[in-house]
Order: structure tokens, then C-alpha cells, then sequence
């Protein structure tokens, strides 16, 4: 599995123990919000891990960076097929391929495309 450091793959490790329901969707999600320093720092606030439910509001907090921003949209799309948010008008074009996928890591985007839809991949 590809990781892009230590600390990204020790909290994902750590966080996928700790997840109650460990399904494609909830691995896609959790290994793009380990990725990120500002995603793994605020991760509860992002993500509750017990009840399997994403905050979308937490897309405008103040710690958000671009690239933090850009790896929230593209778990919250995988985790959930959310392509909008009602945070601002005309958000659209904020999750097209193009606009989630700058200035993030290609390969870890496509192993996190591997963990939510081959069903067998191991982690």
C-alpha cells in the first residue's frame, strides 16, 4: 500500500483499529484525511468515527488550507458521492476532478480510488 510518510500511514493504521464499520467508503475516507498534517490534526472534528458521519461544515474552518480543502472534497466524494456543498453558492465545479485532484498526491488519490471500489483490497 502506498503511503506518502510514516505519519500518514501510522494514523491511518491507527484510525482503521479504531473504526467501527470498515467499508470502502469509511477506508477511502480515512486514508485520504491521514494524508494530510491540518486533515489528521482536525480529523474528529472532520470525521466521527463512531457514528461513520463526515461534517461538511468543517470545509470552512480556519485551519483549512488548499490542499486540506482539496482532500476533504475528494474523501467527502468518495465516501459519500457528495459533488456540492451548500456552504456557498455554485460549488460544482469545486469537486471536478481537476479542481479536487490539484495539489494533491496522485498516487495516494488512486490508492484511495482502490480502497473504495475493489471490494477485496487489502489494507
Amino acid at each position: 500500500m502506498y503511503f506518502i510518510n510514516k505519519e500518514h500511514e501510522k494514523f491511518f493504521r491507527s484510525k482503521i483499529r479504531q473504526a467501527i464499520i470498515k467499508d470502502t467508503y469509511s477506508k477511502s475516507l480515512i486514508y485520504l484525511l491521514s494524508s494530510n498534517q491540518e486533515t489528521r490534526k482536525n480529523f474528529e472534528e472532520i470525521y466521527d468515527i463512531n457514528l461513520n458521519e463526515i461534517n461538511i461544515e468543517t470545509l470552512k474552518k480556519p485551519w483549512q488550507t488548499t490542499t486540506s480543502i482539496n482532500t476533504c472534497r475528494f474523501a467527502f466524494n468518495l465516501f459519500g458521492d457528495i459533488t456540492t456543498d451548500t456552504l456557498e453558492e455554485n460549488t460544482a465545479q469545486l469537486y471536478t476532478v481537476t479542481a479536487v485532484l490539484k495539489n494533491l498526491d496522485i498516487n495516494c488519490c488512486i490508492q484511495a480510488i482502490k480502497l473504495r471500489f475493489l471490494k477485496n483490497y487489502e489494507v
